[in-house]
């Protein structure tokens, strides 16, 4: 029998974090592997750059933490963290996701987190650090206050340039710029042997063993999301890559791929009604707005539309952002006073809120005059709350970042403030105009937990495999925060492993 010959041994669509992890893991295992990139260079690196870095791990607390972190002070290393273990994360991975999520995916990625931080940091030398907008002084200590204490150095854009770098640097990977995967293809028999791409040259086919698809989903496709997520989805604006317009899963399914997940729903949170699009790279994380629950959101007519402190922000933050398609004009207010601002802006603990645009006067009257909110509406909706925050007994534990002795929850409002509700009534009023800004769709294709790609009746597509975003079935409805990020990791260790291996 004629011996094959292939120009590579993998391919990988995409150039995100994922896929570059994807990438050097393949390379790790023996394979000469080629990056396909659509984007050009100045724009590479899919929504890896919009994202701050933070993995969700299962740990035992710092003990695990200063195996993953160099250059700690004495006092970070005695920081406290509570444990967070696999059946803390598997309860909140379940409850977001209101228990649609195929347990075994969900099993797949929890029981790898920490294996695969592990190997990022001693076998791929990314440098992690502590998350610090969730550590908190209290009594003379150090205290963290969240489930997620490790994050990439320099955020998901720092990540990005240092995978770059890395990849650079390696005999054996090659990474073509503006080269947009178009088809796959197929042998005879059904095997996946390469890709047609397009570029400036004009088209071309590369070969492969295997190919991995990790290219993300449609968020930056407008008559993709009208026709999957539904009415205004079209108007919503793209948080992160320009470049994610569906294309991996296209050329999926036309090879037989099972679509799977939850197509209308998608990843969407609040961002900054100025930013322009499409988005700016080097604004990274910094145009999403996610700390409402320090203070107010209302819309044009000055009435507020959600439970702001309704859960901890990470678990609450992805489903709100699409609210705002719902309110007049498609736009939407934060509210704080001058309590709550500065709890926001004080050091660098949300860097999401220092040097954004926002609008202030010294009453709530001036702040809707300066909106275009009605005055009376908007002074009705602040009286109330006010007049119903206060009591004692809130549900979580976000409360600590404003120094206050206990938590607070609103009483007898039509729509409660189910924690951090202390009333607005220190002047200057500060508000943040906010839009929907969608990061990632939750619907793609299925796979299998070697991460190749199952056609309709769960047979794997051979020389077929995915990670990232385009990977359908791990959301629904919600997202617990930094579990993407981790998921893609997850995925990128045993695809990259095994279509080295195929």
């Amino acid at each position: 029998m004629t011996e094959v010959s292939y120009d590579y041994d993998v391919i990988v669509v995409g150039a995100g974090n994922t896929a570059l992890l994807t990438a050097l893991r393949a390379h790790e295992h023996g394979a000469k592997v080629l990056v396909l990139e659509v984007a050009p260079k100045e724009r590479r690196g899919g929504n890896a750059y919009y994202t701050t870095g933070i993995y969700r791990i299962v740990h035992n607390g710092i003990e695990d933490v200063l195996d993953l972190i160099e250059g700690l002070t004495e006092e970070e290393k005695n920081i406290t963290i509570e444990p967070y273990t696999a059946d803390d994360f598997f309860r909140e991975y379940s409850s977001v996701t209101e228990g649609l999520v195929d347990p075994s995916m969900m099993e797949l990625v929890i029981q790898n987190s920490t294996e695969v931080i592990r190997w990022m940091v001693k076998k791929q030398d990314v440098q992690m650090e502590l998350t610090s907008v969730f550590i908190k002084r209290m009594g003379g200590k150090l205290h963290f206050v969240g489930q997620t204490p490790i994050c990439a150095k320099g955020g998901g854009a720092g990540l990005s340039d240092y995978l770059f770098e890395r990849v650079g640097k390696m005999d054996g990977i090659d990474l073509l710029y503006e080269t947009a995967a178009q088809k796959l293809l197929v042998n005879d028999n059904g095997k996946i042997y390469g890709v047609t791409t397009r570029s400036e040259a004009g088209l071309k086919d590369y070969t492969a063993k295997a190919v991995i698809l990790s290219c993300g989903g449609f968020e930056a496709n407008p008559a993709w999301r009208a026709r999957y997520l539904g009415a205004n989805w079209d108007l919503a604006k793209v948080r992160g890559s320009q470049y994610n317009m569906g294309d991996g899963i296209r050329m999926a399914l036309e090879v037989g791929a099972q679509p799977f997940g939850n197509w209308s729903c998608c990843h969407a949170t609040f961002i900054d009604a100025d930013s322009p699009q499409p988005s700016i790279r080097e604004d990274t994380d910094k145009t999403a707005k996610r700390m409402y629950i320090f203070g107010l959101v209302t819309n044009v007519n000055g009435e507020r539309f959600i439970d702001e402190g309704y859960d901890n922000v990470d678990l609450t933050y992805s489903r709100y952002g699409k609210t705002v398609l719902d309110q007049p004009g498609l736009i939407a207010f934060h509210l704080y006073d001058a309590k709550g601002h500065k709890t926001i802006t004080s050091g660098e603990a949300f860097p999401d809120y220092i040097d954004a645009p926002y609008t202030k006067a010294d009453t709530i009257e001036g702040l809707a005059e300066k909106l275009g909110i009605p005055a009376e509406s908007l002074v009705r909706t602040v009286t109330d709350y006010n007049q119903a925050a206060n009591n004692p007994g809130g549900n979580n534990n976000w409360y600590k970042f404003t120094g206050e002795p206990e938590d607070m929850h609103t009483n007898g409002l039509p729509l409660a403030k189910s924690s951090c509700a202390f009333p607005l009534d220190t002047p200057p009023y500060y508000a943040y105009a906010v839009n929907c800004g969608i990061t990632f769709t939750y619907g793609g294709i299925k796979v299998n937990k070697n991460a190749q790609v199952v056609d309709s009746n769960d047979r794997p597509i051979r020389g077929l495999y995915a990670s990232g975003e385009i990977i359908g079935g791990l959301f629904y409805h919600n997202y617990a925060g930094a579990t993407g990020q981790l998921s893609g990791a997850v995925f990128a260790y045993i695809a990259g492993k095994n279509s080295a291996l195929d």
